[in-house]
Formats: C-alpha cells, sequence, structure tokens
C-alpha cells in the first residue's frame, strides 16, 4: 500500500505543468482567464512539504469463539440379576461286589532235554595255496615327448586413413528485424472547469513505436568434417607352435607270478554232540478264586441352582458440550507514513 500511494503522488507530480495551480481553488489562474489576471497573477511556486497520511493495511486475525453441540454417547448401565442354572454334582458310594479271580500258584516239575556238547579235536588236513614269485623283466614303452617350434603366418588387418570432407546443412538463425507498432499511452491535458479553475484530465493516445524482433532465417553453412576409411594390410608375424613326437623307452619292471603248492596242517575242530540232560523247573498255574471286594462307584446328580450375575447394557445419551472454533477475519489497520505532496501559492488580486 505504501508503495502504490508513493507512485500516485509522484505520476501526479510528473504531470503537472510550472504554471498548473495545485488545489483547483477560486483564485487560480485558468487558461481562459490567465489575460484578466495577468497584470497581478504571476507564476505561482511550487513547494514540496512533508505530509502524514494515514493508510490502511489487510491483516488476518483468529481468535476463538464458544460454540455449543449436542454429541451422543454410549453411557453403561450393570445391573445385579438372579439367575438359575442346573449343574452335574458328582457322588461317590460305597458298593459291596463279588469276583472271582486267577491267583498264581507255582510248582516244580522235572523234565529232559537234549543238548549239543561241543568239544575239540586235532585233525590233518591239506591244501593247495599259491605263492607269489617275483621276477625283473625288461619292457618297453611310448611316450609322447612336446616340442615347440617357430612358424611364419600371415593374416591381415584394416589399417584406419583420416580425410577431410566439405559439407553442407541448412540452419536457422535468428535475425533482428525493427518493426513499427501502434501502442496506447495515457497523458493528460489541462481543462477548465466550470468555476474558473484548472484541473487535469487523462486521454489515451496513439503512439508508434519501434521494437526488434527475432525473425527466424534458414542459411546453408560449409563445414569441414574428418572422415575414417579402412584398408586392408597384409602383415607376416611369427607364431610358435606346440607340437609333440613319439620316443621309445625300455624299462625293467618287477612281474610278480604265483606257483601252486600242497601243504599238510593240523587243525583243532569243534565238534558237537547230543547229551541227555534231566533239569527242574518252576511251574505257575493260574488258580480261579472268589472274594468280595468295596468299591466306590461315582454318580453324578443334577441340581439347581441361583446365583446373582452382573448384566452390563448400554444406552444412548445425549450431551451437549462447548468447545473453541478458531475464527479468522480480515481487520483494515491503519498505520502512519510521511509523503512529499507538490503544493502551490495561490494568487492573490490586489494583495
Amino acid at each position: 500500500m505504501k508503495k502504490v500511494v508513493t507512485a500516485v503522488l509522484i505520476g501526479l507530480q510528473l504531470g503537472l505543468g510550472p504554471t498548473v495551480a495545485w488545489g483547483a481553488g477560486r483564485r487560480g489562474c485558468a487558461p481562459a482567464c490567465a489575460p484578466a489576471c495577468a497584470p497581478v497573477c504571476a507564476a505561482p511556486a511550487v513547494a514540496f512539504p512533508t505530509q502524514t497520511v494515514t493508510c490502511y493495511r489487510s491483516e488476518y486475525q483468529t481468535t476463538y469463539q464458544p460454540v455449543q453441540r449436542t454429541v451422543y454417547r454410549c453411557v453403561p448401565e450393570t445391573v445385579n440379576q438372579e439367575v438359575s442354572e442346573v449343574v452335574t454334582v458328582p457322588q461317590w458310594r460305597e458298593v459291596e461286589q463279588t469276583q472271582t479271580v486267577m491267583v498264581p500258584r507255582m510248582r516244580q516239575e522235572t523234565r529232559q532235554q537234549t543238548v549239543m556238547t561241543s568239544a575239540y579235536e586235532q585233525r590233518q588236513y591239506q591244501q593247495t595255496v599259491s605263492v607269489p614269485v617275483t621276477q625283473w623283466v625288461e619292457q618297453k614303452y611310448t611316450v609322447t615327448v612336446p616340442e615347440w617350434r617357430q612358424e611364419q603366418r600371415q593374416t591381415t588387418v584394416m589399417v584406419p586413413e583420416w580425410k577431410q570432407e566439405q559439407r553442407q546443412a541448412t540452419v536457422t538463425v535468428l535475425k533482428t528485424v525493427p518493426v513499427v507498432q501502434t501502442r496506447q499511452v495515457c497523458s493528460y491535458q489541462q481543462v477548465a472547469d466550470c468555476c474558473g479553475g484548472c484541473r487535469m484530465v487523462p486521454c489515451m493516445q496513439q503512439v508508434q513505436v519501434t521494437v526488434n524482433q527475432c525473425v527466424p532465417e534458414q542459411q546453408v553453412q560449409t563445414y569441414t568434417v574428418n572422415v575414417c576409411n579402412y584398408r586392408p594390410e597384409t602383415r607376416n608375424y611369427t607364431v610358435a607352435v606346440y607340437g609333440s613326437r613319439q620316443e621309445e623307452r625300455t624299462q625293467k619292471v618287477a612281474v610278480c607270478s604265483y606257483q601252486q603248492q600242497t601243504q599238510t596242517y593240523t587243525a583243532n575242530v569243534l565238534v558237537s554232540r547230543p547229551t541227555v540232560q534231566n533239569y527242574t523247573v518252576q511251574v505257575c498255574e493260574m488258580v480261579p478264586q472268589t472274594q468280595t471286594t468295596k468299591v466306590q462307584v461315582l454318580q453324578y446328580q443334577q441340581q439347581t441352582r441361583k446365583r446373582t450375575v452382573a448384566v452390563t447394557t448400554y444406552k444412548m445419551e445425549a450431551q451437549t458440550i462447548t468447545e473453541q472454533v478458531p475464527v479468522t477475519t480480515c481487520v483494515q489497520v491503519p498505520y502512519q507514513m510521511q509523503v512529499c505532496a507538490p503544493v502551490a501559492a495561490a494568487c492573490w488580486a490586489g494583495h
């Protein structure tokens, strides 16, 4: 706002001429009354006093206002209720029972069995075995001996060659061309009012202005490029070629052979013979016996019992609450600023 007021005052200072009277009073010299007051009214002097101007700027202020609204909440309610339930109660009672059980009884019994009795006896046996015999025999064998030889070979390689060529290309350049344009300009003119004073009236005028514009233009340009070509070239090189040759060699090796021989040896042989033996064993017999016992029998009886339980229910209740709601408003805040305004001296007739 401060910049806008300053710009308006500077525009008014530049638009006024040296003979314009500020204030638009009745005693100013207008062009229509200039001959009448020429003897007594000279050109007024313009002064620039400092004045204090009150301006306003917009500011946003946020305030909190209480607002009441109704909310619904679930409120629990617990009530004690008496309920009946049927439960199964276990009960034990003593019952006399008669049962027949098998009682073990031990007795001795003599039995016979045939067992195999083992004993060692010496016997003569003959066997044919193979006895190893080692002999040294001369053998020939062939081995492969590696060798390297030098060999001349040829190869064709591509050798690069560079040469320069002239080429043309069409490029687009921007050329600056002056162009005359018509624009509207706001100016101020002096107009005499009905009270004999002078005032400035804005008016729009057509003005010819010359501006520069960039116009694209196609041009053909010549440039030089390096072109790479390849030519074949035969070259000789030496390589090491791997080869092998067969060589016969002689060595002595140990040859093992086997000869058959008959040998006699004595061995202990385990001989088994059957023998009858008597032995006594304990025999267990099961004898039936009647017994009377008292046993605990479990029985279940149903009983009706009453107990108190807590039952919780929920109901909706309306509640009024107050909340602080932010409210943003636009407020015009005044402030003071110092400006320099041009003021013309008044022209008094007869003074």
